[in-house]
């Protein structure tokens, strides 16, 4: 069962970046987002959650006991703000927000495979 939720988590995890790619730069080109591309993203943020949450209960893990689990959980705040700026401003400020916002990803990425926190310490 961990082994299917975890693969579940995985494929939810790159359509969840995928998407986000591909908004991102249908807003840079000025292609207008259809309907499907407002209400899926959230329907696969949810699951991906759900997913997160449970592979966490299943393995018994806390994350104020495990500070890999904390730093990729305070990286998914900071992704979440930093989507959103990248898809709801315009300019520079749309920029360095998808720049953030890929740079809280690849840290989470990088997090989750090594279970070490501390990205810069290798």
């Amino acid at each position: 069962m961990y082994a299917g939720i975890k693969h579940a988590h995985m494929l939810f995890i790159t359509i969840s970046i995928l998407l986000f790619e591909y908004r991102y730069f249908r807003k840079v080109f000025n292609k207008h987002s259809g309907k499907f591309l407002k209400i899926f993203p959230h329907v696969n943020d949810t699951l991906l959650l759900i997913t997160g949450i449970s592979l966490a209960v299943i393995a018994g893990i806390k994350p104020w006991e495990q500070p890999w689990l904390a730093a990729k959980i305070m990286a998914l705040f900071l992704y979440i703000g930093f989507a959103m700026m990248a898809l709801k401003s315009s300019g520079k400020k749309s920029i360095l927000g998808y720049i953030l916002a890929t740079a809280a990803f690849i840290f989470m990425l990088f997090t989750a495979v090594t279970k070490n926190p501390y990205f810069f310490s290798l």
